[in-house]
């Protein structure tokens, strides 16, 4: 499988929102987790190790003091 380069560098500020949030949880529909938006800056970025090939993993600092990881697709530009 080809490994491709992180499209978001470490350092830049991004919106972030899980895909699967309300598959795992009692929220439906676009308008009832709008709340769920996480805003943070991307600190690391791991894409050459063996676990991941399938998409580049980034650990976000988020706003409220947290880290979160996120997949390449739930990350926006700010």
């Amino acid at each position: 499988m080809t490994s491709y380069p992180p499209n978001y560098k470490v350092g830049d500020f991004v919106k972030c929102r899980y895909d699967f949030y309300d598959f795992y949880s009692y929220v439906y529909g676009e308008n009832d987790y709008h709340f769920m938006q996480y805003y943070g800056i991307i600190v690391n970025s791991a894409w050459e190790n063996n676990w991941d090939e399938i998409e580049t993993v980034y650990k976000v600092y988020c706003m409220d003091g947290q880290f979160r990881f996120f997949l390449e697709d739930e990350i926006r530009y700010v």
